[in-house]
């Protein structure tokens, strides 16, 4: 895809090592005919546990990403945003009607729109945004939730609700500046100290994602991990050509821990086996009872 040129990206995204299913997702969109270029970014977290948590984080993002990207739109940015959100839990709240197990389903929501030096940031849930400059890593979004003893999302974009209440805020950025959004897989399982030396410590943001992705599994993968991961450069005129990963990364899976989930079950061979042997001992029995006598 093409991006406002000034901006390099990164992207991974992995199931982890105990989930069956990736619930995570994210979006990158840009309008460069816009005056300054506009670029935006997002991640998503489906509520995990929850039937439809992966419908839920895609119907947000596209959603969000609908009236952020809308060429014609002539509100600013916070605005946009906030209609995004609202349009995302309208949404998720029409979708889960359909489908009574699709109840309750919902999603975190964060994201952040670039236009020149002033980035608008848009936050509900417990994905995270980082902002890191000379050496000196901010975590710019407040948690939604409380993660003991139950690990409870306070505020959700769906979970049963129509309205959706985001935090909108604007961040300066500069050449040299570094943004991370990641969601809970990665910043709840990586040390502080060690998720600033695999954001920094690794070039290149490609580099940088696939290895935050990579530390957290390393460390058990207990969840989906994504990690987007900008670098903020000279502002330019005109775009860049962005190749965005297909699936998880890197390609050569052996360079991540294999899925725990994943290992072949022993125990549909064990159901099949008994139920094998419990057919020829009524086989046996039967031919028996009635005279057969083999």
């Amino acid at each position: 895809m093409k991006i406002p040129a000034g901006f390099t990206l990164g992207v991974a995204t992995h199931t982890g090592r105990v989930r069956t299913h990736n619930e995570d997702d994210y979006l990158i969109g840009a309008l460069a005919e816009a005056s300054p270029p506009l670029l935006f970014v997002a991640v998503a977290d489906g509520m995990g546990g929850v039937a439809g948590g992966a419908d839920a984080s895609r119907l947000a993002l596209r959603a969000l990403a609908s009236a952020v990207l809308d060429g014609e739109a002539t509100a600013v940015p916070a605005e946009r945003c906030r209609s995004g959100c609202a349009a995302a839990a309208q949404r998720i709240a029409e979708q889960a009607e359909l489908a009574p197990i699709l109840r309750g389903m919902g999603t975190t929501l964060t994201g952040v729109v670039v236009q020149g030096t002033a980035a608008q940031v848009v936050h509900v849930g417990d994905s995270r945004l980082y902002h890191w400059r000379r050496g000196v890593l901010t975590q710019v979004t407040t948690d939604h939730a409380v993660r003991e003893p139950d690990n409870r999302l306070l505020r959700c974009v769906g979970g049963g609700s129509r309205t959706c209440v985001p935090d909108l805020h604007e961040l300066v950025l500069r050449p040299g500046d570094r943004l991370l959004l990641c969601s809970d897989g990665v910043w709840s399982v990586l040390p502080p100290p060690q998720l600033e030396g695999a954001l920094v410590a690794n070039g290149a943001p490609q580099a940088a994602a696939e290895a935050l992705v990579a530390a957290a599994l390393g460390l058990g993968g207990p969840d989906n991990a994504t990690a987007v991961v900008v670098d903020v450069g000279t502002a330019a005129a005109g775009t860049v050509a962005c190749a965005l990963p297909v699936g998880e990364r890197p390609e050569r899976r052996r360079d991540w821990p294999p899925a725990l989930i994943r290992r072949a079950p022993w125990w549909p061979w064990a159901l099949l086996v008994a139920a094998l042997l419990l057919a020829a001992a009524l086989l046996v029995h039967d031919g028996w009872r009635f005279g057969f006598g083999w």
